[in-house]
């Protein structure tokens, strides 16, 4: 394994993280949004695949204000 091929391949992980994040940040307002439409939890489960528990947290006030506040000081979760 050459330094150039590490170099290439953590670049790649770095964007594809990245990526990841954006694409959390959208499913958990779009969940966000759906809740606050007064969508039932288990509709949302079926649509998201996320496990009840998972999705009890992210429509949780707490996680939302947390959640709110890593984004204003532009932190990854």
């Amino acid at each position: 394994m050459d330094k150039d091929t590490l170099r290439k391949l953590a670049r790649a992980d770095q964007r594809t993280a990245a990526a990841h994040d954006a694409t959390h940040e959208t499913l958990v307002d779009a969940i966000w949004e759906a809740a606050d439409e007064k969508m039932r939890q288990v509709d949302i489960i079926a649509a998201v695949g996320l496990t009840r528990e998972r999705v009890r947290v992210i429509c949780s006030g707490k996680y939302r204000r947390e959640a709110l506040e890593r984004r204003a000081k532009g932190e990854q979760r």
